[in-house]
């Protein structure tokens, strides 16, 4: 009998960066509604709600990009797949771009 070659090894699944996905998800799809309802003239009086979702979008941005540097750190350590983590790093930098610019405007 000849012995069989071992099963090809199977690579690791990017758990972090889909955690970090579907947490930016949950703040960033709500706050793009609410942007989208506010350009419709009669639904302007929606912008309060810019208020309450601005905060959670710094805060859930600031997760995400945590989340999203350990799961690229992990799977350079491992040399598992890190795409997922990447492209949630890029959403979680551009959920902290609109505060950081809010901020910035009204210090000039």
């Amino acid at each position: 009998m000849t012995a069989l070659p071992p099963p090809p090894r199977r690579r690791g699944v990017d758990v972090l960066g889909i955690i970090a996905v579907c947490l930016a998800s949950l703040v960033t799809l709500p706050a793009l509604g609410v942007f989208l309802i506010g350009l419709i003239p009669e639904m302007n009086a929606i912008w309060w709600l810019g208020l309450v979702l601005l905060p959670l979008l710094v805060l859930d941005g600031v997760v995400v990009v945590v989340l999203a540097i350990i799961g690229i750190a992990v799977g350079v350590r491992r040399r598992g797949p890190r795409s997922i983590s990447i492209v949630a790093l890029v959403v979680g930098i551009l959920m902290l771009v609109p505060p950081f610019l809010l901020w910035v405007g009204s210090a000039i």
